[in-house]
């Protein structure tokens, strides 16, 4: 199965934890010869603030806080993309904006990604209740096989 494995999405949300998963992404990526899509999900405000309710004003400053952010992650993977992996032609970077786990389940399904390799932070009890976990969410609705890598030292 894993040899079959040709494009591997690695989310990053900058964390050292997402971070280790990335590498471990790249490192299986060298073993099989497979695509890294390295992809960071800007969550939008209007999740807390429901659009309606917002004045034109709140909107326009969400939608300049969203594109500094954009802006800000693009120049990020970028540099990771060059530090990391000498600007391969076989890594690619892409940063949205929205809700995470749909935003990386929509890209793995229109690139026909074939693997996500993903981090937990390891949260259980009541912050995991409260906010739920990406990842959890992730490897439920994903349209391909989900590799979480769990948080050294837990």
């Amino acid at each position: 199965m894993i040899q079959n494995v040709k494009k591997i999405l690695a989310p990053i949300d900058f964390s050292v934890h997402s971070m280790e998963a990335m590498r471990g992404a790249m490192e299986l990526a060298k073993d099989v010869g497979a695509e890294v899509h390295l992809m960071h999900v800007i969550a939008p405000h209007h999740h807390f603030i429901p659009l309606p309710l917002a004045t034109s004003a709140e909107q326009s400053r969400e939608l300049v806080r969203e594109a500094a952010m954009i802006e800000q992650a693009e120049e990020e993977l970028a540099r990771i993309k060059k530090d990391d992996f000498g600007d391969s032609n076989k890594v690619f970077t892409c940063a949205v904006v929205g809700p995470p786990v749909q935003k990386l389940c929509d890209y793995a399904k229109e690139q026909a990604i074939d693997l996500i390799v993903m981090s937990t932070h390891g949260r259980t009890g009541g912050d995991f209740a409260l906010i739920g976990s990406v990842t959890e969410k992730v490897v439920r609705n994903s349209p391909c096989s989900v590799l979480v890598f769990r948080p050294r030292n837990q």
